[in-house]
């Protein structure tokens, strides 16, 4: 089998524009030639022209638009595989620059779900390579929402209530949510069972979100057993424990946080006279993310099924 001298390969790379591959690398990475040209301080036009030589040069469209994004062609996405750690190989070698020692991974959930997913996530994480950083952002997810975090590269993975229909995007269900009704152990004011005429009038803590589901759940909930608003709403997870767990507040929470948690905050479970909603939390990610994160979101799938 023949090969090519070294001298033959690197004559061969002049012929490759290199800024034409980092402009590529960022229109790959943020979807939009408008948004690289903020970036870069360039006209837009600068920015099309660029792409249209490298569309010359590679034989391929290499990104089709949809609405105002650009999503990548398979080609596109072989292509920003094998180019990106190169560029950053290359991004070491200018003038007080320091390689960076960790890969980065950046997760979104909605702030609810945190405790169930992300201290596990973390933890097989390192466990599976220690060259990988983890990221965390919380915001209010919708469908859409999701679908422009993960096509805008702005997320490597989300995992919410929500079950995402699109075609670049992979889908699937980590585990069940069991929801229970807990107060502090001191609490004198309710047993271990709580009729429908106490609930109805117990002074509740809950999280405020504006997640469809969770909303509808909890509104069946209050028109059915609840006569007043809730004390206090909150986007702050811990917030909701420490509150319970210092006042005679009541708090539904999920199950596997209550037996994370329920010794840390000295909080006790109580059985309610009707059943409490359930939902299901989803992992969502690009189908053509790395083989790594893949197989760690398929551990994470076995470990909480």
């Amino acid at each position: 089998m023949s090969t090519i001298p070294a001298s033959e390969k690197i004559c061969s790379l002049s012929k490759i524009d290199l800024n034409l591959l980092t402009l590529f690398c960022l229109i790959y990475s943020v979807g939009s030639i408008s948004k690289v040209a903020d970036m870069l301080d360039i006209s837009p036009s600068a920015v099309s022209q660029s792409l249209r030589k490298l569309r010359e040069m590679m034989g391929d469209n290499l990104f089709v638009r949809s609405g105002n994004m650009l999503l990548p062609t398979v080609f596109s996405d072989e292509l920003y595989d094998n180019t990106v750690p190169i560029i950053d190989k290359l991004s070491t070698l200018l003038p007080g620059s320091t390689p960076s020692p960790k890969k980065r991974v950046t997760l979104y959930t909605e702030s609810f779900v945190s405790p169930l997913v992300v201290p596990e996530l973390t933890e097989k994480l390192l466990e599976t390579n220690s060259d990988i950083s983890l990221l965390h952002r919380t915001a209010d997810l919708n469908e859409q929402k999701i679908t422009e975090l993960l096509n805008m590269r702005q997320a490597d993975v989300v995992f919410s209530t929500l079950s995402v229909e699109n075609s670049n995007i992979s889908c699937q269900k980590v585990c069940k949510v069991n929801l229970v009704l807990v107060a502090a152990q001191d609490n004198s004011l309710y047993g271990n069972v709580i009729d429908e005429e106490s609930f109805r009038n117990a002074s509740l803590v809950g999280y405020n979100t504006k997640n469809e589901k969770i909303i509808y759940y909890r509104s069946i909930v209050d028109k059915k057993f609840r006569s007043s608003d809730r004390c206090l709403l909150t986007t702050s997870f811990a917030s909701i424990l420490i509150i319970i767990a210092r006042t005679q507040c009541l708090g539904i929470i999920p199950e596997r946080a209550f037996a994370t948690y329920s010794e840390m905050y000295k909080l006790r479970r109580i059985d309610t006279p009707f059943p409490l909603p359930q939902f299901s939390i989803y992992s969502s990610y690009r189908k053509e993310s790395n083989t790594l994160l893949s197989s760690v979101l398929n551990d994470l799938l076995l470990q909480t099924t």
